[in-house]
């Protein structure tokens, strides 16, 4: 029995393409906050991950996909903090989740996939499902890049249109009370984001419009949609350059929740020696409140191999004002954090 499941599990290896690929992280990170009152913090900490990939080709584009990592923010884990460890503090190791679970089929003009899925990371995710935040990249920290739900491409008049359509919240749809209840009946419906990109090239300028729709609910729920476009520009003096512009509403103005929100970007790179150069600066605003958020760093590459490379990251993140559209806005917010991120990729 042992052979034969030996037997069974190599020729599933052999009419399959099965890759393994990963990456691990350690960053130490000084993060001083400042608020407006005039009270502040200042904390030297230390964070590490590690994500495992699989990917399994079975045929004519079909596919499975996988990463087992922490579920928490950027999948990373902070030394020294848990409530659940067995004894010391330091004895606490985080557990393993599905950070994205996924399959689906690839053509040369179409293809769909369903479960949990990454999501190519662009300021409109920001902005429409964080509008309480805007900035200091939330869709990554806090959906780690993915979402749940469907996806896919078509092809169209020699360009791709790519969409995505997420569960945001599953509800009972109809609930009818006892008879002798005084209770009304249920009519609700679940919550879903549509979005939609193609990517557009016009000689030395590229061009990626975008909008999402949030919908779904009862009638008297409002939602946010929002619109606007990635701009790729042409390289000068070695620069790699991008805009940004996004803008939200949701619902009408007098309605209940109403807010109208922006975002716009401005970045830079540039390959220096065994390394690159990244920069980008955030404008928000949410109502009058307004918000910025600015990243400098410069990963130099220590060892690049067929097997995987190994990079060190020095970066600094700068954010002010918090809370905006909220009673909480705090316009006076500032926080900077210092950190070196130490990585290791495999495949």
């Amino acid at each position: 029995m042992k052979n034969i499941l030996l037997s069974l599990i190599a020729f599933s290896f052999l009419m399959s393409d099965i890759q393994f690929s990963g990456d691990a992280r350690f960053r130490p990170r000084y993060d001083i906050k400042e608020n407006g009152d005039g009270s502040s913090t200042s904390d030297l900490y230390y964070l590490y991950r590690a994500r495992l990939n699989m990917k399994a080709n079975i045929g004519e584009g079909w596919f499975f996909n996988s990463k087992l990592g922490t579920l928490g923010v950027a999948g990373m884990t902070k030394i020294g903090t848990s409530d659940t460890e067995p004894g010391n503090i330091n004895s606490y190791r985080p557990t393993v989740s599905f950070m994205e679970l996924y399959f689906g089929s690839m053509k040369d003009d179409w293809g769909f996939w369903a479960g949990a899925f990454p999501l190519k990371y662009n300021p409109s995710l920001d902005l429409h499902f964080y509008s309480d935040k805007l900035v200091d990249i939330p869709f990554v920290l806090l959906n780690n890049g993915s979402t749940l739900g469907f996806a896919g491409y078509k092809a169209l008049m020699g360009h791709k249109l790519n969409w995505f359509l997420s569960v945001d919240n599953n509800v009972v749809e109809q609930e009818e009370p006892a008879d002798d209840s005084n209770e009304e009946a249920i009519d609700d419906c679940d919550d879903f984001t549509l979005g939609m990109d193609m990517f557009l090239n016009f000689g030395s300028i590229s061009v990626t419009p975008r909008i999402l729709t949030s919908f779904g609910g009862t009638d008297d729920d409002i939602y946010p949609m929002t619109l606007g476009a990635d701009i790729l520009l042409p390289e000068v003096a070695g620069f790699s350059s991008g805009f940004s512009y996004y803008t939200s509403t949701k619902g009408e103005e007098g309605d209940d929740g109403y807010y109208k929100a922006d975002h716009m970007r401005l970045s830079l790179s540039r390959p220096i020696k065994e390394g690159k150069l990244k920069f980008f600066y955030d404008m928000a605003s949410k109502d009058d409140d307004k918000v910025s958020y600015m990243w400098l760093s410069y990963t130099h590459t220590c060892f690049k191999g067929e097997m995987g490379e190994v990079t060190l990251s020095p970066t600094f993140r700068l954010q002010t004002g918090k809370s905006a559209g909220t009673e909480s806005f705090d316009e006076d917010y500032s926080r900077a954090k210092f950190e070196v991120t130490a990585q290791i990729k495999f495949n």
